[in-house]
């Protein structure tokens, strides 16, 4: 009986461990159609050669046994040459069911190699196991596989012989090339029509394979959770380590922020420390920033070291959603935080000096100019 808990399908991890244990769908029926219409085929292209070859053989092997004496080394001898030109003959319709079978199976499972189906399983020993197995719903399944089979094939083989036999028999008194020739003709209709009723059959048992091979991969909502985690990782320990993370990126932000030159506020929401160097930054540059308990804590160590903080809602609040920490301030608010800038320089005295540096480095590359009189 399935597992009414397994619900969903199987996952591409599911499928691939499947695989490498050798469970795939594959119809064994398909094989055998298969091969009984390829060796049908290979007969009718190569059987002028085959009997031709055959005939050579055994007129060199057995031709004039009557004019000598034989001995168990003659015997030997010659059957060891007629078994070596028998397996020559035989060769193109061995290789024929050889090529139909592993196209066959590649067509179903493509290029799998599973050295763990081939392993010894010691469980597979077990006769109450092997009671199971016998009384399966599989075992079922494949009783009524085999007599539908039977009743097909004997159905068909009946069909065919029935509408013939009254022609080959009429031949039996004829030329005995004409009656065989009619037996072949025969003997080729059966088993073209048996193996077409096989392959009939093949089609449906390889969807039910299919079938049952996905039913078998079903996986309940906690084993896809557990796969998941796996792979992922457990959400748990995941979270901790982005929590480590964001401590240790916030701890070298706030180890960063005494160089700071400003820090704009929202007041109480938001704080963004800004940083500007004339000597070597194009702009000024975002490099700490928080919000609510960090906010806080950037304004406590930024008056710890004297640096000035100013309420500016709608500036911090562009800095905060649109620079990250380490960014450039965007274009767009150059001037407010120039004019900012200018106004805390002027405050601090530094304003004059700062912006003759300024004056030189843009009349060198361009960049952003502080004014005095702002």
């Amino acid at each position: 009986m399935a597992d009414p808990s397994k619900t969903e399908s199987a996952t591409p991890r599911r499928r691939e461990e499947a695989r490498k244990k050798g469970q795939v769908a594959r119809s064994v029926e398909l094989n055998t159609a298969l091969g009984i219409l390829g060796s049908l085929v290979v007969l009718q292209l190569a059987a002028s050669f085959m009997f031709g070859e055959l005939a050579k053989v055994s007129t060199a092997a057995w031709g004039g046994l009557d004019r000598r004496e034989l001995t168990m080394a003659d015997l030997q001898s010659q059957a060891l040459v007629f078994g070596a030109e028998l397996a020559y003959i035989m060769s193109p319709l061995l290789a024929g069911v050889f090529l139909v079978g592993l196209l066959t199976n590649v067509a179903q499972v493509g290029m799998a190699v599973s050295p763990e189906a081939l392993s010894l399983k010691f469980e597979n020993l077990n006769p109450v196991q092997g009671f199971t197995r016998i009384y399966s719903r599989r075992s079922v399944i494949e009783l009524f596989k085999g007599l539908l089979k039977v009743v097909v094939v004997g159905w068909v083989a009946w069909l065919t012989l029935s509408s013939r036999l009254d022609q080959v028999m009429n031949l039996m008194n004829s030329d005995m090339l004409l009656f065989w020739a009619a037996i072949g003709s025969l003997s080729t209709a059966v088993i073209l029509r048996i193996g077409l009723a096989l392959l009939v059959l093949a089609a449906l048992d390889y969807w039910y394979q299919r079938y049952e091979f996905e039913e078998s991969l079903k996986m309940s909502k906690q084993e896809v959770k557990d796969e998941h985690r796996q792979m992922e990782g457990d959400p748990q320990i995941k979270a901790r380590i982005r929590r480590l993370q964001q401590d240790a990126s916030r701890r070298r932000m706030l180890a960063e922020l005494p160089t700071a030159d400003v820090v704009i506020t929202n007041p109480t929401h938001l704080a963004v420390a800004l940083r500007y160097d004339e000597l070597g930054m194009d702009s000024p540059r975002v490099i700490a920033k928080g919000a609510r308990l960090l906010a806080q804590r950037i304004k406590d160590i930024a008056r710890q070291h004297k640096i000035p903080v100013m309420e500016n809602k709608p500036l911090a609040r562009a800095l905060y959603e649109t620079t990250p920490v380490g960014g450039a301030v965007p274009s767009a608010l150059f001037d407010a935080v120039a004019q900012l800038l200018a106004y805390v320089y002027q405050m601090q005295g530094t304003l004059l000096e700062k912006a003759r540096r300024n004056r030189e480095r843009v009349a060198k590359k361009g960049g952003l100019v502080l004014s005095p009189d702002a």
